[in-house]
């Protein structure tokens, strides 16, 4: 495990402002403990803020060589306790593309999971490929969505066919990549002519993480990006893109989840909610609430 100290994605620039210091070790023993929805634990390295763009982000980060190696051998086992929920959302999401795609056509799914959004657009017509880093997750992909392409690997390493898809989405996938312009310019590649891009991503500019502030729930150790309105339109415009559309997004978890959440952070309150998390109950209890995420389509140009 190394850190490593990384110009702006956006603008390349070298000069950065503190915004919130580490609340983990730098040099933690098990970084899996840190990352997924199975995190044991919470925190967050060093973030700051680009001078010249405003571009928010965790710096010095795990190097690359680190991160594929984590993303490769997951195994989130919490995500799967919550599949009615997620399935909802899935469904909320693929609406969104339905409003600009009207049409079934051919869809790659970054980030993919456990094929969750891939199952909702493949029966409602899509031609879907879905691609994801964890070999755990695709293999569940492949048992529940059999009609679908899963591929195991990184945007990077994928050899996909170009201008072969007419949408594209990465549901909380570009705040995970090491280098988002990169994962773009990728993508840009594999879309159609006037193709659509979808994706949700933390929004540092939200009300929520404004409230919050070095509370915010989103400040994890596997962000390495926080986005606002105006750095991930200018980022999609960089790499070929227009932005059409952005709202905030609204998560939907069982109160058990949300306890549980909770529980991975020190302190009395932790400890009080890893207990709660357990009630069969609470299980059952959904909400949905805003949590400083954004939905963005954009097209490309």
């Amino acid at each position: 495990m190394t850190l490593v100290t990384v110009p702006c994605d956006l603008c390349g620039g070298a000069a950065f402002q503190p915004v919130y210091p580490n609340t983990i070790a730098a040099d933690a023993a098990d970084l899996a403990a840190y990352y997924s929805s199975s995190r044991s634990q919470a925190g967050h390295l060093d973030i700051v803020r680009c001078s010249n763009c405003g571009l928010m982000m965790t710096n010095p980060r795990d190097d690359d060589a680190t991160l594929a190696q984590v993303y490769a051998g997951l195994q989130d086992q919490i995500y799967d306790t919550e599949d009615t929920n997620r399935r909802r959302t899935a469904q909320e999401f693929f609406e969104l593309v339905a409003q600009y795609c009207p049409r079934p056509g051919r869809l790659l799914d970054v980030g993919c999971a456990t094929g969750l959004f891939a199952c909702v657009a493949q029966s409602a017509g899509w031609q879907v490929t879905g691609l994801e880093a964890s070999p755990w997750a695709v293999a569940r992909a492949r048992a529940s969505c059999p009609q679908a392409t899963f591929v195991v690997g990184l945007v990077e390493e994928a050899d996909l066919p170009e201008e072969s898809f007419e949408a594209i989405t990465l549901w909380d996938v570009l705040e995970h990549v090491p280098r988002p312009s990169e994962t773009l310019r990728h993508l840009h590649g594999w879309l159609a002519p006037r193709g659509w891009l979808f994706l949700n991503a933390p929004n540092a500019k939200s009300l929520v993480a404004r409230l919050m502030g070095q509370h915010w729930v989103l400040l994890l150790r596997e962000h390495l990006w926080y986005f606002s309105p105006a750095t991930i339109a200018a980022m999609l415009r960089q790499n070929g893109f227009e932005m059409a559309h952005l709202r905030p997004n609204f998560v939907r978890f069982s109160i058990a989840n949300v306890l549980a959440r909770l529980g991975q952070y020190p302190g009395a309150v932790g400890g009080l909610s890893r207990q709660l998390a357990g009630q069969a109950w609470l299980k059952r209890l959904s909400i949905q609430f805003p949590m400083g995420e954004m939905n963005v389509v954009a097209r490309k140009m």
